[in-house]
C-alpha cells in the first residue's frame, strides 16, 4: 500500500510539472533550435535520439567506447577463470514462466532498437533489455544454461562488430565529404518523419549501440558471476574438508 501511495504521488508531482511547462513558442537557446529544426534536418521524430546520434554522434561513440573499454579490461582480468559449479536455478514453475515470457522480452527489446528514431528510446534501452534477459535466464534457469547455448567469445564479438559497425557509419560521411558520422548530408535518406524507414543512418547507429550494450552488459555480467561461482566453490570444499575432519 505504501508503494503504491509513492507511485501515485509521482505520478501527481510529475503530472503538475509537466502540466507548469511554458510552451515550446517561448523556449530558446539549443532547445528551441531542436525542437524546431530536428524533423526537418534528421527526419527523426524522437528528438532525443536526433541529437545523440545526429547533431552529437561523436560523443555518443565515446560513451560507447567505454562499455567496449570495461569489456576488454573485465574479459581480460578473468579470461582463465572457469566454473566450478553451476547454480541450480528455481523452481519449475518459475522456469515454465519465464520461457513464456522471454520472446515478448526479446520482441520488446528489439522494438525499442528498431523504432528508436520514431518513439522513445533506442540502442542503449533496447541492448540494457537484451541483457536483462540473458541475467534473468541465468538466475533462474542456472548460471551455466545461457552461457551454454551463446558463448562469452561470441558475446565479446558481437560487441566488437557492434563497435565495428558504428564507426564504419561514420566512415561513410568521411568518404561522401560531410565530415564523420554525418547523417542525411553523406547521402542517407531522410525518408518521411514517423515513418518506419526514415531518419537516415540513426536507425542503423541504434543497431550498432544495441550490440554493444547488450552483449558488454551481458559479459560483465557473466564475468562477475564467474568470480562469485569461484569464490562460493572454495568456500564449500573448505566446509566439506572440515566436515570430513
Amino acid at each position: 500500500m505504501g508503494l503504491l501511495l509513492l507511485c501515485l504521488g509521482i505520478g501527481w508531482w510529475l503530472w503538475k510539472g509537466v502540466a507548469a511547462m511554458e510552451d515550446p513558442e517561448f523556449i530558446i537557446g539549443p532547445a528551441a533550435y531542436y525542437i524546431i529544426n530536428t524533423a526537418e534536418e534528421t527526419g527523426a521524430a524522437n528528438i532525443v535520439a536526433a541529437i545523440l546520434f545526429d547533431y552529437r554522434g561523436i560523443d555518443t561513440l565515446g560513451e560507447a567506447s567505454v562499455i567496449y573499454t570495461t569489456v576488454c579490461g573485465v574479459a581480460m582480468l578473468f579470461s582463465k577463470s572457469k566454473y566450478k559449479r553451476s547454480s541450480a536455478g528455481l523452481s519449475f514453475i518459475a522456469r515454465r514462466g519465464v520461457s513464456f515470457l522471454v520472446p515478448f522480452l526479446l520482441l520488446y527489446g528489439s522494438t525499442i532498437i528498431l523504432m528508436g528514431h520514431m518513439t522513445p528510446g533506442g540502442g542503449f534501452q533496447g541492448g540494457a533489455v537484451f541483457a536483462t534477459v540473458t541475467i534473468l535466464l541465468c538466475i533462474v534457469f542456472g548460471s551455466s544454461f545461457e552461457m551454454s547455448r551463446i558463448k562469452p567469445k561470441t558475446k565479446e564479438t558481437i560487441e566488437s562488430l557492434g563497435g565495428l559497425f558504428f564507426v564504419f557509419l561514420g566512415g561513410v560521411g568521411l568518404l561522401a565529404g560531410a565530415g564523420f558520422l554525418a547523417n542525411t548530408a553523406a547521402g542517407f535518406p531522410r525518408g518521411q518523419v514517423g515513418n518506419f524507414l526514415s531518419a537516415g543512418a540513426i536507425p542503423l547507429l541504434n543497431i550498432a549501440v544495441g550490440m554493444k550494450v547488450g552483449a558488454g552488459l551481458s559479459t560483465i555480467f557473466y564475468s562477475m558471476v564467474r568470480v562469485l561461482e569461484l569464490e562460493f566453490g572454495e568456500q564449500m570444499s573448505e566446509v566439506e574438508g572440515n566436515d570430513k575432519n
